[in-house]
């Protein structure tokens, strides 16, 4: 991305499930950071579902063909494999993933009148949404986030990406004449049942 985040990220990385589309995204400052991102992803992945990762497909990317990353596949058995040059069709889920996470991610931004530096916040949110939708690629009923966990997601606690929010003040933070809130925007889900608020923004 041309703008960076305020934490300094300039990319993201997919990673997909294959049998159940769920998508996990990291945000980077640089693409080298893609292998330590993918063994990430490998330990979430099996202490969540008990199943091993057994290959990976992309392109032929130098994130994906790097020394560091073939290390560490070969070390799992994990079997790299790598679409020909020039041919994005034949990565055609992680491909139409990045561009329907990119175009919701584009169209929250818009709507919430938030400059492109919150592009990350939106790209995550996009992200959480997308895992709890339901797609006809897996199923007519049930969202990528239900095949992985074998549970319905909880929906209750969505909001708005960038609507007015008040954050209450913890008693230890404020004086007796200040503020019990802080009035902010609403940037996403933080872990399983928190929320991330921006200030000033």
């Amino acid at each position: 991305m041309q703008t960076p985040t305020f934490g300094g990220k300039r990319y993201f990385v997919t990673f997909i499930d294959d049998k159940s589309h769920f998508c996990v995204v990291y945000l980077l400052r640089n693409k080298s950071e893609v292998a330590a991102k993918f063994a990430e992803f490998v330990a979430f992945a099996e202490t969540q579902t008990g199943k091993r990762v057994q290959t990976l497909r992309s392109d032929n990317g130098g994130e994906y063909t790097s020394g560091a990353m073939a290390k560490f596949c070969a070390d799992r058995g994990i079997v790299q494999k790598f679409t020909p040059p020039y041919t994005p069709q034949l990565n055609g889920v992680a491909e139409r993933m990045n561009r329907t996470l990119v175009e919701c991610a584009r169209c929250m931004l818009e709507h919430a009148g938030l400059p492109k530096t919150y592009w990350g916040e939106a790209v995550m949110t996009a992200t959480f949404l997308r895992n709890r939708c339901p797609t006809r690629a897996i199923s007519h009923d049930k969202s990528p986030h239900q095949v992985w966990t074998g549970k319905k997601p909880l929906l209750a606690n969505l909001k708005v990406f960038g609507c007015h929010a008040y954050v209450h003040v913890p008693k230890a933070k404020r004086t007796k004449f200040d503020a019990r809130s802080v009035r902010c925007r609403f940037l996403g889900i933080e872990g399983m049942e928190g929320y991330r608020f921006g200030i000033g923004c």
